[in-house]
């Protein structure tokens, strides 16, 4: 009787890192309208002195305008052409097809929508502050501020932060992969959560805003290993979304 045959390495899979960015070109055609959203939301909030958004709400974006202007760039487009550069340098360091799945990309609506629920859910049982992502009394701004910070805070504490963690555990210290990625995970939500605050942030501290936001990191955390950048960043958006149509 011969001996099973063992399963064929797939060409070109992805590295353990990569792993975490599933289907990049779908999560970047379905984050452009949200993207050009906030971009030109912005746009037209700046040409109303007194709504103009305080862009230092959303802290992650300012953050990565800080990091271009140390080479030289200022254009406030900067950071959404950052998301999109990264997640097309994704595709093609993965090995997948250039094909985009439009009843995929629709679909991932809906399941954004349907995941931020449990978000609502568990911020009204910890009865923690709603997130504050704009101007009081000012529907659009907090919108428009609401959906960037969904994309921008996922691209920094998930996309980039836990992707970087896991490159230098398990690529260059060789530590277990699986543990590696708990910590980044852990690690990520920390910072998500403390980013709001002083020195970073302009919340005054709260102790049960602080453990919400820790957890929801932990929940957007593991949605990004699990599904990608994408539906990450489309259901903190989507959470920000409900939560100030809610309020």
């Amino acid at each position: 009787m011969s001996a099973r045959a063992q399963p064929r390495k797939v060409a070109n899979q992805p590295t353990t890192s990569l792993r975490l960015l599933s289907r990049p070109l779908e999560s970047l055609v379905f984050l452009l309208p949200l993207i050009l959203f906030y971009e030109i939301g912005c746009l037209i909030l700046h040409t109303r002195s007194s709504t103009m958004p305080d862009q230092e709400r959303v802290v992650a974006f300012h953050l990565l305008q800080l990091l271009f202007q140390l080479f030289g760039s200022t254009g406030v487009w900067m950071p959404g052409l950052a998301v999109i550069i990264i997640l097309l340098c994704t595709q093609a360091a993965s090995g997948q097809p250039w094909l985009v799945r439009r009843k995929a990309v629709a679909l991932m609506y809906a399941e954004c929508a349907l995941l931020a629920v449990p978000l609502l859910a568990f911020n009204h049982l910890l009865r923690a502050a709603p997130v504050a992502t704009g101007i009081e009394g000012r529907l659009f701004s907090e919108v428009v501020l609401g959906i960037g910070a969904g994309v921008y805070e996922e691209l920094v504490f998930r996309l980039i932060l836990i992707s970087l963690i896991v490159l230098v555990g398990t690529d260059l210290l060789r530590l277990p992969a699986r543990t590696t990625l708990v910590v980044a995970v852990l690690a990520s939500a920390a910072a998500f959560s403390a980013h709001h605050h002083p020195p970073l942030g302009g919340e005054p501290f709260a102790a049960d805003a602080f453990l919400f936001r820790s957890l929801a990191g932990v929940y957007l955390g593991a949605l990004f290993v699990w599904r990608g950048f994408g539906p990450a960043a489309g259901t903190h958006a989507a959470y920000n979304l409900l939560v100030t149509l809610a309020s």
